[in-house]
């Protein structure tokens, strides 16, 4: 049963300036146990975050795609990473911008084992596991059927507005940095371990589970009564992956403490959603690793 140690640490945040860095920052910075967060981000802006977590966070600039510079220096300090960066974190990432992120985990990774770094924990994505949306994988689906155990099947097809997107190379660069921290995890021989976070729908802000929408924007206004079958069921998939920023601090949190020991290998993956009624998304690894208990619910807030 994973257990959390309070000894200090330092926490070295990829993307701190983003929406999911500046959350977990924000939420490590709460925590007795943490000593210092290292961000990297491209800005250095620290009025992004709170005078609270500014007490304890120092922001560098650099370049992830490069093994070397300031950051690289900087991990000399750090006990764990979090890694959010991407060159374009969206899923509309090109194949070019893709490799670019994969470039920044390879690099990430490589330095954290040089410099015996204990935890890696990786922002995968729900897009890793895109193709379950669809036919013919979604006939396989049910709740809480979408295990880590699966194939992965990269790719969600979804209607921005105007013309549909598809998230394969973003989606592969996930799956990709997934195998790729397992590989390191092993080679590393029990210096480092690593948790591949396969996060699902976190908006930016308030992350209002309400702006979730059919065709994968909140700038879609159709309501759901005037909606066809297929985007019905578009618009289940993309609720039923809505992580809350609660579960979301929640989870990160545990995936930095959580007592490796007993897991089956120095690499694990768990899914990263709240526990929305009747999802596909199974939380059993997140539980049984990383001791994480989902604490809301999307259908407190919208009718099903």
């Amino acid at each position: 049963m994973p257990t959390t140690q309070q000894r200090q640490r330092t926490v070295m945040v990829t993307g701190a300036g983003g929406n999911l860095g500046q959350k977990v920052v924000e939420a490590l910075t709460r925590q007795p146990w943490c000593k210092k967060v290292i961000g990297i981000d491209r800005s250095g802006d620290y009025s992004k975050f709170s005078a609270q977590a500014r007490e304890r966070l120092e922001l560098i600039k650099g370049d992830l795609t490069l093994r070397g510079g300031a950051w690289t220096q900087a991990m000399a300090q750090v006990d764990s990473v979090i890694h959010f960066a991407a060159l374009h974190p969206l899923p509309d990432a090109t194949w070019a911008q893709s490799l670019a992120s994969y470039d920044m985990t390879l690099n990430l990774l490589l330095e954290a084992v040089t410099q015996n770094v204990e935890r890696f924990v990786f922002a995968s994505s729900n897009h890793a596991m895109g193709a379950y949306k669809d036919q013919p994988l979604a006939a396989q689906m049910g709740p809480g059927l979408l295990t880590t155990d699966l194939l992965p099947a990269p790719g969600t097809r979804w209607y921005n507005g105007v013309h549909e997107e598809h998230s394969l190379a973003y989606g592969t660069s996930k799956v990709m940095g997934e195998k790729l921290c397992a590989a390191v995890a092993e080679l590393a021989a029990g210096k480092l371990s690593a948790v591949s976070v396969r996060v699902g729908w976190s908006l930016t802000g308030d992350n209002d589970p309400r702006d979730i929408t059919h065709s994968g924007s909140p700038a879609s206004s159709a309501e759901a009564a005037q909606l066809d079958d297929d985007a019905k069921r578009a618009l289940r998939w993309f609720r039923n992956m809505w992580l809350s920023n609660g579960d979301l601090e929640r989870l990160f949190i545990a995936s930095v403490v959580a007592d490796s020991s007993g897991w089956p290998s120095q690499a694990v993956i768990v899914n990263g959603v709240s526990n929305n009624t009747g999802m596909d998304w199974d939380l059993s690894t997140a539980r049984q690793y990383l001791g994480f208990e989902a604490q809301d619910d999307l259908y407190r807030h919208v009718d099903a």
